[in-house]
């Protein structure tokens, strides 16, 4: 039979677990290291160093890609990246809606892909703005017909020539789109428990509002880990006016091979209707200019002049030699 405790006992085994547990606050001596909890299940594979490089290089490319697609939606476009995160490749795909838009992205020379997700509600005003909607149209969630498709891929094509200029000050890739698929389970670029880096950013189109996701998997940036620092990321950054140096030269390089019309004025004159209709073959007709005045040269469609410029001959052929700026 049981022996029954008396409650004497028990006040007594009471008080002894009051003096075991002590007290509740406990103080931390100085010079005690603090320990900090790791999950093995999720080791870091990127510094914060690391992160903090590609978070300030992703917000060069989140601002660029907003003006780009504010024209091309001719509407107001807003992508702001909203955190860095590192988390397995699992963590990732559960994270995303079925069906959505995922791009596969090949970053050569790096091996590997990288993947572009975008949410169905970001997608499909996208392509609403694209072919004239207000971009407000709510749809049912389902998969790109093969027009869709070809807009987001457009669409798609022009952020990955941001990306490369965005990651072009420190590493040098070429990132291409591959494909579109629909189903994230589907879409293994990693195994399951690999580490990546995960970008995420929100858009707003007018009203309309989503998420879109860059994942980079340790694999594929593991070669080029040692260019991500601040360090190299500051002292390769531009001062405004090397940045509007390099910006103009990009544009006359752009524009460089496009024809233009030069119109070369020897001088003027006004006459009355009734003193056109007069005119006859042999006429002379005296201009404002004197002969050793310089001739005025116009350039396209615009209406004032450029140039100032002498006449002569190359070869059997009349010509003009530029002297001057027009200023006036």
């Amino acid at each position: 039979m049981a022996e029954i405790i008396s409650q004497e006992e028990i006040d007594a085994l009471l008080n002894a677990l009051d003096v075991v547990e002590g007290p509740r606050d406990v103080v931390i001596p100085k010079g005690t290291r603090r320990i900090k909890e790791y999950d093995f299940k999720r080791p870091d594979k990127f510094s914060k160093d690391q992160i903090r490089t590609l978070h300030m290089m992703m917000e060069g490319f989140a601002r660029s890609w907003s003006t780009l697609l504010s024209g091309k939606l001719r509407s107001l476009v807003h992508v702001e990246i909203i955190s860095v995160d590192q988390l397995p490749y699992e963590e990732f795909i559960k994270s995303t809606f079925n069906p959505t838009v995922i791009s596969v992205i090949s970053m050569e020379p790096l091996e590997g892909s990288a993947i572009l997700d975008i949410s169905p509600p970001v997608a499909f005003a996208i392509i609403d703005r694209l072919v004239g909607g207000t971009g407000r149209t709510m749809m049912a969630v389902r998969e790109l017909t093969e027009i869709e498709e070809a807009l987001i891929g457009n669409v798609v094509g022009d952020a990955l020539k941001i990306l490369k200029n965005a990651m072009g000050d420190l590493i040098q890739v070429n990132p291409m789109l591959e494909g579109i698929e629909y189903n994230p389970q589907f879409t293994q670029v990693v195994p399951p428990g690999d580490m990546t880096l995960f970008i995420s950013f929100e858009m707003r189109i007018e009203d309309s509002r989503g998420m879109l996701g860059l994942c980079l998997p340790h694999i594929l940036l593991e070669p080029i880990l040692g260019a991500l620092s601040t360090e190299r990321f500051f002292r390769r950054a531009n001062t405004p006016e090397e940045e509007a140096v390099d910006r103009s030269i990009q544009v006359l390089r752009t524009l460089g091979p496009s024809p233009l019309d030069i119109r070369v004025e020897i001088g003027s004159v006004e006459l009355s209707i009734s003193q056109i209709l007069d005119l006859a073959p042999g006429d002379i007709i005296k201009l404002s200019s004197r002969i050793s005045d310089l001739f005025r040269i116009y350039v396209g469609d615009d209406p004032y002049p450029r140039f100032l410029a002498r006449p002569g001959k190359i070869g059997r052929f009349m010509g003009i030699e530029i002297m001057e700026f027009y200023e006036e």
